[in-house]
C-alpha cells in the first residue's frame, strides 16, 4: 500500500490520510482500520503555528509512505523517531535506515523535499513530529546571525539530521505517558503544549550551536554516517579518547573537515562532546555512592583528583563532594 502526504496545511494531515483509508478522524485521532494492523495517529494543534502529531502503529503489511514536496514554506516539520522499527528512509536517492538510536533518531527537511518511507511489518512503529509554521518562529526568536536564521528562515532548500539526547528522551516519555496512559486529564492539552515546545526547544538549541556557512547548508549523508561513527568511537573509549589523526582517518577525512562536521552535526567540539560523556558517567557513579571522588575520577580518565574536580565543578557548577552530599 502507498500513502501520500500533503504538508501543504498541517490541520488537513489527518484528514488527508483518512481518505486514503477511507475512514474518518474521530476526535483528532485516525484509528487504523483492523485489516491493516493496529494502532492511531493523533494531531493536536496548539495554534495556527505549532502542532504535535503522535504515531503508534503496528502493520500487517508494510506501507510506502511519500510525504510530497509543497510550495508552502513556511511549514516547518521536526520528525522524530521514537523507536527503532528498521524504517528505511529515501530522499534524493540517499537510501538509509532510521530510528531512536540512529545518527538519523531526528529529521527537519525544508517543504520543498520529497521523502519516502517504507514502514515494516510486525513491529511497533512510534514517532512524534513537531509542525511549526515559520511566521510562529520568527515572532518568538531574536534576530541572530545564527544557523537557524541563516538556514531555516530564509527559505533555503536544506535537510537536517540530528540524534536525540537523553534529555530529549525524557520529554518524549512524559509524552508518551500523557497520550496513552491518560495522565493530567483535565490539564492534558496544557500539559502535552508545554512539553511540545520543551522538545522543540531542545532541538533548536542545537541549531543554534551549529556554525553556520554556505557548505553546512546541505550536509552530505556520507559525512553524516562517518561523523558518527566518530562518536560511536568516543562513546566506547571515553576514558582515553582516539586521538585526532585516528578519527579522522576513521572518518575517511582530514582532521579539519572531521572537526568542523562534528561541531556542525553534534554543536559542540570533539573536545567538548568527549569531555560531557566522561562527566556523565562520572556523575552516574557518584549518585550510586559506591564509589570514593578518586575512583570515579580514575574509572572516567583522570589520575589526577584536582583536575576531576575542577572539570566536574565547571560541568556541573557543584563540587563532587558536595554532589554526593546533596544526595
Amino acid at each position: 500500500m502507498k500513502i501520500e502526504i500533503y504538508a501543504d496545511k498541517p490541520e488537513h494531515f489527518l484528514t488527508n490520510i483518512a481518505n486514503q483509508f477511507n475512514i474518518k478522524v474521530e476526535n483528532d485521532t485516525l484509528y487504523l482500520p483492523e485489516k491493516y494492523g493496529k494502532g492511531y495517529i493523533k494531531q493536536i494543534n496548539f495554534s495556527k503555528g505549532l502542532a504535535l502529531t503522535y504515531y503508534e502503529l503496528v502493520l500487517h503489511n508494510s506501507i510506502t509512505i511519500i510525504r510530497k514536496k509543497s510550495e508552502n514554506d513556511k511549514i516547518l516539520p521536526i520528525i522524530f523517531w521514537t523507536s527503532n522499527s528498521g524504517i528505511n528512509q529515501e530522499i534524493n536517492l540517499e537510501k538509509k535506515l532510521v530510528g531512536l538510536d540512529s545518527p538519523y533518531g531526528i529529521f527537519a527537511p525544508s517543504n520543498n523535499i520529497e521523502t519516502t518511507y517504507t514502514f515494516p511489518a510486525n513491529v511497533l512503529i512510534k514517532n512524534i513530529t513537531v509542525t511549526i509554521n515559520t511566521d510562529w518562529l520568527l515572532d518568538n526568536l531574536s534576530s541572530e546571525n545564527d544557523y537557524i536564521n541563516k538556514c531555516i528562515l530564509q527559505k533555503k532548500s536544506y535537510f537536517i539530521f540530528e540524534e536525540i539526547t537523553s534529555q530529549m528522551l525524557e520529554i518524549i516519555k512524559s509524552i508518551d505517558d500523557t497520550l496513552n496512559n491518560q495522565c493530567y486529564k483535565t490539564l492534558s492539552k496544557i500539559y502535552l503544549h508545554s512539553k511540545t515546545l520543551e522538545l522543540l526547544t531542545q532541538f533548536l538549541d542545537k541549531l543554534v550551536k551549529r556554525p553556520f556557512n554556505t557548505q553546512t547548508v546541505n550536509i552530505n549523508p556520507v559525512d553524516v554516517d562517518n561523523i558518527f561513527k566518530v562518536k560511536g568511537l568516543i562513546m566506547s573509549n571515553f576514558v582515553n579518547i582516539p586521538n585526532t589523526s585516528f578519527l579522522a582517518k576513521e572518518a575517511t577525512m582530514n582532521e579539519r573537515k572531521m572537526q568542523k562536521c562534528f561541531k556542525q552535526i553534534f554543536g559542540e567540539s570533539i573536545y567538548q562532546y568527549a569531555l560531557s560523556i566522561k562527566m556523565k558517567e562520572a556523575q552516574k557513579l557518584l549518585e550510586t555512592k559506591k564509589y570514593s571522588v578518586s575512583e570515579v575520577g580514575y574509572k572516567v580518565g583522570y589520575s589526577n583528583l584536582s583536575h576531576f574536580t575542577e572539570k566536574f565543578k565547571k560541568h556541573f557548577s557543584i563540587n563532587p563532594k558536595a554532589f554526593i552530599s546533596s544526595l
